[in-house]
């Protein structure tokens, strides 16, 4: 269309989304199980910092015919399991209204926890995880579609943002894992801005502080303090950052 420009290709940012529409609660046919949309077509998000976004319909068509292993976590934590499609423990299916699934809840702890949340009503929300393969903006660049993407996981949520990592980030480092992103999606675009620089500038400081990158071993006998390493996704997003700085700074 004459006002919206595609994009193509898989990006290298993941990403997650909470959509408010879309509906969690116990399954009616399994005991036990859960049910329901990670997304919806055809809304816009609300603000995601500098634009709104929504998801045309077929989206997610073709990585759910491709791709056999996609999860079902709590809260985006990789080791909070419930379910996986290549075990056909999480079903997922695409219909009008949006991306669905159903998975039968394994017997554990944390997943029984889980239930009880959603039966009281205190866990509501669902999120996915996510990379872009095509999308399409608007010619003002503060509106996306997407029309097509690679999902990574499904995950009932407490709270429609980042989980532990962004809040130990916060609280150590004073760095906010949602602006660095926002800023490795527009590096992503080719739209970065000036005041993205300090924001890999840190993220890459952190990095090489936590593990010590380039830093000389202390002299025998000299005691350094130990410094709890960041986690793979942060190292991933420092990797992503020192290419932008390199590319466009």
């Amino acid at each position: 269309m004459a006002d919206e420009i595609k994009s193509s290709g898989l990006s290298n940012i993941i990403e997650r989304r909470v959509y408010v529409d879309a509906e969690l609660r116990i399954s009616d046919g399994e005991e036990g199980g859960i049910t329901g949309y990670a997304a919806v077509f055809n809304k816009w998000s609300e603000d995601l910092g500098w634009f709104k976004e929504k998801i045309k319909q077929g989206a997610f068509t073709k990585t759910i015919k491709e791709n056999d292993d996609v999860r079902a976590l709590i809260n985006h934590d990789p080791n909070l399991i419930i379910g996986r499609t290549k075990n056909k423990t999480l079903e997922l299916w695409e219909d009008k209204k949006g991306l669905g699934f159903n998975v039968q809840l394994p017997d554990t702890s944390y997943a029984n926890d889980l239930r009880t949340s959603i039966e009281r009503g205190d866990i509501t929300q669902n999120s996915f995880g996510f990379q872009v393969v095509q999308d399409e903006w608007g010619k003002d660049g503060n509106s996306r579609t997407l029309l097509e993407v690679k999902l990574f996981d499904v995950s009932p949520v407490t709270f429609p943002a980042y989980p532990q990592t962004s809040v130990k980030l916060r609280e150590q480092f004073g760095l906010d894992l949602y602006e660095v992103d926002q800023a490795l999606i527009r590096a992503d675009r080719g739209a970065i801005i000036e005041s993205d620089k300090p924001i890999f500038d840190k993220i890459i400081e952190i990095v090489n502080r936590t593990y010590k990158l380039n830093e000389p071993e202390p002299p025998e006998g000299h005691s350094e303090p130990i410094i709890e390493p960041v986690d793979n996704a942060t190292l991933i997003r420092a990797i992503l950052a020192s290419r932008a700085i390199k590319k466009y700074f």
